[in-house]
């Protein structure tokens, strides 16, 4: 009876020690699995951190970009109020402020307002699908009314079909207008007698500019248009109708128009 007794708790001391080795085993190797599990959130914490902070840079320099324009805005705003008080000093006629940021026009005498409202400005940078690219802004700074005119017509630049993506017509394959007909018959010529195909290649278009037009030089006009309010023309200032008659009727050539 001793000896199978002997054996059998020999067998349960070395079960126990195996057992107990094995928990020690398994043990070490939990604590190191926490310890490499440690490492790791530390590490994917540092990389969130990264993130974290790459995302405040990238906030902050687009933050700064989007303020650049209006930072600009605000600084060519502060040099026109400059040029106005100059002006007003040496300049007892009309003249008119442009805002390119809201899209208003001020017409004043001396420094007192004389009429506002809203009008389009250029659109800015332009591309059409064939990766040709444009800067229709309008420019910023004092001009000046250079020449007047009623019944313009607008003659389309080439610039026109290539934002379209066609090609220019060349001499003899634009559509003409018969020059025997009244104004106001060539402007109902073009809406009704012509296809809306063919008026695309109408280079002199009656009417599109209103009855009346300012020159500012460079190719900047003031004239008739659509779009008020907003930045959507090619460079060129658009007014209402009856406030481009006011404007035409108060402005002399040589006045002044600060743009900002």
């Amino acid at each position: 009876m001793k000896i199978p007794l002997i054996v059998l708790l020999s067998v349960l001391v070395m079960a126990l020690a195996i057992s107990l080795t094995t928990v020690y085993r398994m043990d070490g190797r939990v604590s190191h699995m926490r310890s490499m599990m440690g490492e790791c959130s530390d590490q994917a914490q540092l990389i969130l951190n990264q993130r974290d902070t790459l995302a405040l840079i990238n906030a902050a320099f687009s933050a700064r970009e989007d303020s650049l324009p209006y930072l600009r805005h605000t600084a060519d705003s502060l040099q026109v109020r400059l040029d106005e008080v100059e002006l007003v000093n040496n300049y007892l006629g009309y003249y008119l402020i442009i805002d390119t940021g809201q899209n208003r026009f001020h017409l004043r005498r001396g420094g007192l307002l004389v009429r506002s409202g809203y009008c389009g400005t250029g659109k800015g940078w332009t591309e059409n699908d064939s990766g040709m690219v444009w800067n229709f802004s309008t420019p910023r700074g004092i001009r000046y009314v250079v020449k007047k005119g009623e019944n313009p017509y607008w003659y389309k630049p080439d610039w026109y079909w290539l934002e379209q993506d066609l090609r220019p017509p060349r001499p003899g394959q634009d559509v003409l207008i018969p020059d025997s007909l009244s104004w106001e018959e060539q402007i109902v010529y073009y809406n009704d007698s012509l296809t809306s195909s063919e008026r695309v290649w109408v280079r002199a278009v009656p009417g599109a500019l209103g009855n009346f037009k300012l020159d500012l030089g460079g190719g900047i006009l003031l004239h008739y248009g659509v779009g008020r309010g907003r930045n959507v023309s090619h460079g060129c200032i658009r007014l209402g109708n009856s406030d481009l008659a006011a404007i035409y009727r108060a402005l002399p050539v040589g006045a002044p128009v600060l743009i900002y």
